[in-house]
């Protein structure tokens, strides 16, 4: 599937490409994945993974770096990563994404609470965000689905759609952690009968 905190993040500003030329299959029509750019504190050059799932219809993207941990004495922890996927189809066709699904780990000690925020945009256009809050003591591998309100397609004239996601995890507490594993973005071709301008 293809789906801030209270603190002030404080980033590396770098952007690694991570990934590129690979192809998914939606009814049978290939969608090019173009690139895929990462930035930020939780997804540092060589830290983050892309490869399409088994079936071959959508692409994941895997984190090794993407935490937030607290102690004893350090009881604030943040980290962020912003995600740019270049999305191409042939002319008289159209792309969108329709969802992503996140998961992870999170360990609350108690004495706090884990946010991880999440920020959705396409082709430009400023989208939703979400929130995902633990407030309670306990461990837990979590998956979460979002599912944008809106889906915005590529032009009908094969140009690429880039879709971002915008991402941050806020610790607070000691002894506890976040981190995320994988984001797998889920496709949806749209068919365009007839030809319009772009």
């Amino acid at each position: 599937m293809l789906k801030h905190a209270l603190l002030v993040i404080s980033s590396v500003f770098w952007s690694c490409m991570v990934f590129a030329g690979q192809t998914i299959m939606i009814n049978g029509v290939p969608i090019d994945i173009t690139e895929v750019n990462t930035n930020g504190a939780g997804c540092p050059p060589d830290s983050v993974t892309v490869t399409t799932t088994p079936d071959n219809k959508q692409a994941a993207v895997l984190f090794n770096a993407y935490r937030a941990v607290t102690n004893s004495t350090t009881t604030v922890a943040a980290t962020d990563c912003n995600i740019a996927v270049g999305l191409a189809v042939e002319a008289g066709f159209s792309v969108g994404v329709v969802g992503i699904d996140w998961r992870g780990t999170v360990v609350n000690s108690g004495d706090g609470f884990i946010n991880f925020h999440r920020e959705f945009f396409f082709s430009g256009d400023r989208g939703e965000s979400s929130d995902e809050n633990w407030l309670t003591p306990g461990f837990e591998n979590f998956f979460l689905e979002d599912d944008p309100v809106f889906v915005t397609f590529s032009p009908c004239d094969g140009k690429p759609l880039i879709a971002r996601a915008d991402t941050s995890a806020t610790v607070v507490g000691a002894n506890s952690l976040f981190t995320l594993r994988s984001a797998d973005f889920e496709s949806k071709l749209l068919m365009t009968l007839k030809v319009v301008p772009c």
